[in-house]
């Protein structure tokens, strides 16, 4: 009796670790959701791995239903998450509840995009606050990713933008969409601190072959085609010359 929460790395159905895969084949139940990372290949993929049928989540599912904690109390559990597990908050609240219940519980953390948008050169340590731009809607068009980005540029701090995605939908957000995003809270509020000029680095398809990492100023980067899903956004903050030296092989 026993929830394993196991991260699957960053692309593809290789990336998982070899304690991850071991404690999947022995779990009873195989759980998958897509909603906070969507990996590279389908899930038939992860599931020729494993060798067992995995049960794909909605968001619903996970954050308004105890069902994976129903299961876990009947036998062994695992919950496959793209990335690292805990990068999304909601995880961490599953496993404060299985605790809550007695359920044993178990993280197996794999490759995460916290790390891998160091492969540009930004230094990890020199990361601030990190937010969401998330697809505008009728009654929901938040900006307050600007005021996290703008903190961290008056610290001297990078910022991890991440972008929205709907897995459910196939509807991802890319990083042009994301800067066009960025300078259109600017104009609204005329600010300028933030402006076509501002250095940013949009990443694409992380850890695969086809993998993207581009360096330069917004007004470049915001037409630039970074092909497939799935991006993510760096605003970087006072750069090390080792960190201007390393981007410039981006550019």
């Amino acid at each position: 009796m026993a929830l394993y929460l196991i991260g699957l790395g960053l692309y593809d159905e290789k990336d998982i670790s070899v304690k991850g895969l071991e404690a999947a084949k022995k779990c009873n139940k195989l759980f998958m959701e897509e909603y906070t990372s969507k990996l590279g290949v389908d899930k038939s993929k992860v599931e020729s791995l494993i060798g067992k049928e995995i049960i794909l989540l909605r968001r619903r599912d996970v954050e308004q239903s105890d069902l994976l904690i129903n299961e876990a109390s009947k036998g062994d559990v695992a919950f496959l998450v793209g990335g690292d597990p805990l990068t999304a908050t909601t995880h961490i609240d599953i496993l404060i509840q299985a605790r809550k219940k007695g359920i044993k519980t178990k993280v197996i953390h794999a490759s995460s995009i916290y790390t891998s948008v160091c492969e540009s050169g930004l230094f990890i340590y020199k990361f601030g606050k990190s937010c969401s731009i998330p697809f505008p809607t009728e009654n929901y068009n938040p900006s307050s990713f600007y005021d996290t980005i703008v903190e961290n540029l008056k610290m001297g701090l990078h910022t991890i933008v991440f972008l929205d995605i709907h897995g459910e939908e196939n509807r991802f957000m890319t990083v042009n969409e994301g800067l066009k995003r960025i300078l259109e809270v600017a104009k609204e509020r005329k600010d300028n601190q933030i402006n076509e000029e501002t250095l940013a680095v949009g990443f694409a398809r992380m850890g695969s072959d086809d993998q993207v990492i581009k360096f330069g100023k917004i007004k470049y980067l915001i037409n630039f085609d970074f092909g497939a899903p799935q991006h993510i956004l760096v605003i970087p903050g006072k750069l090390h010359f080792v960190e201007e030296e390393a981007l410039k092989l981006y550019q």
